[in-house]
């Protein structure tokens, strides 16, 4: 080995020496800014665009910028919140998983650099399978307020991806009060369609439940779930007529009532009404169970209100522990009669 051979071998381990340390000093002063450096999508159905952020936060006195920040992959779009933080202050790094032109499986590497107090960088890595669309028209199912009995049958269209082996082979309930039945696929433009028929089963409990159905499918061999969110309300229909009541010409200490009517599928009992205003009284004709309540609303003249107000009366009863419904009342106050000294015509006084 010759003597510049020699010179270019050591001078080559003084700055790795040197500047290895410094480096890794660097890096690690980085990460500590941040408590997570991965985050995986999942499956993505093309043409979504899900987000995920990751937060630096400032643990130094010295202030911190965030110089640049780059994805190794077109498919994850990057952009930073804040670019100059102070001591304590958070930022974030915003990365958006772009599955149009993409499919299968992608993963990139983002890249932060620092530039103050020291130059520094940490990598982040976001991954995600991009799987293809499947339409499903509604994208939920609401079976609404259901009366025992007089269940409904609520109708679903799944779609499949154009010019795939496509068909739906199981169907999972998280919640066993739900029946489904599927009828046979159909081709429509190069693409397979299913109609499923959702119905809401009688032994439901009564009141509020939500719940998913999980549409497993196989795509040219491949399985995957689609789901699927479902809410009901179990119990009998509540009607209440009018929904609107109003009270005109209003004035101070007179009393106005309105009678309201609620009637139900099976008899029940009103066990509250809530109203913001201590000035209505409420009170039902009969007492006890019943299909149908009459019930008398009375509003009393409140000392120093005008113009016009609005309140809601929400109704209870022993169907369910939820609102049964509400009534707004509209109250209208007249303009206080004139005294007969406003009405008299004022004196004029003679010059002469």
């Amino acid at each position: 080995m010759n003597r510049f051979a020699i010179k270019l071998a050591v001078l080559s381990v003084l700055l790795c020496a040197i500047f290895t340390p410094a480096q890794s000093h660097a890096q690690e002063w980085a990460r500590k800014m941040l408590t997570e450096f991965a985050h995986d999508f999942g499956e993505v159905q093309k043409g979504q665009m899900p987000e995920y952020r990751f937060e630096i936060k400032n643990i130094y006195q010295e202030n911190i910028n965030i110089a640049q920040v780059f994805s190794s992959c077109g498919c994850t779009q990057v952009s930073v919140s804040k670019r100059q933080l102070k001591s304590w202050e958070t930022a974030e790094v915003i990365c958006r998983f772009n599955s149009k032109p993409f499919n299968g499986f992608k993963q990139a590497t983002v890249t932060v650099r620092f530039g103050q107090p020291m130059v520094g960088e940490v990598q982040l890595t976001v991954k995600g399978t991009i799987v293809s669309a499947i339409r499903v028209q509604p994208e939920s199912i609401d079976f609404g307020q259901v009366s025992r009995g007089k269940t409904p049958i609520y109708q679903t269209t799944i779609t499949g991806p154009p010019n795939t082996a496509f068909r739906i082979v199981d169907i999972k309930s998280t919640f066993p009060h739900v029946g489904v039945a599927l009828k046979q696929p159909v081709r429509v433009n190069n693409q397979i369609q299913y109609t499923m028929q959702t119905r809401l089963k009688d032994s439901a409990p009564d009141g509020f439940s939500q719940g998913d159905l999980f549409i497993v499918v196989d795509e040219n061999g491949r399985r995957r779930q689609v789901p699927l969110k479902f809410t009901a309300k179990m119990g009998s229909a509540i009607k209440l007529s009018p929904s609107v009541i109003i009270m005109n010409n209003m004035t101070a200490g007179k009393s106005v009532s309105k009678l309201v009517v609620i009637r139900a599928d099976e008899p029940f009992k009103i066990t509250d009404v809530k109203c913001r205003s201590k000035a209505f009284r409420v009170s039902a004709k009969k007492s006890g169970l019943r299909k149908t309540h009459i019930v008398d609303v009375t509003y009393v003249g409140e000392e120093g209100k005008t113009g016009r107000h609005e309140c809601e009366l929400s109704f209870y009863t022993s169907l369910a522990p939820e609102t049964a419904g509400k009534v707004k009342a509209i109250v209208e106050f007249g303009s206080a009669p004139e005294s007969e000294d406003e009405k008299a015509e004022p004196i004029v006084l003679s010059t002469r």
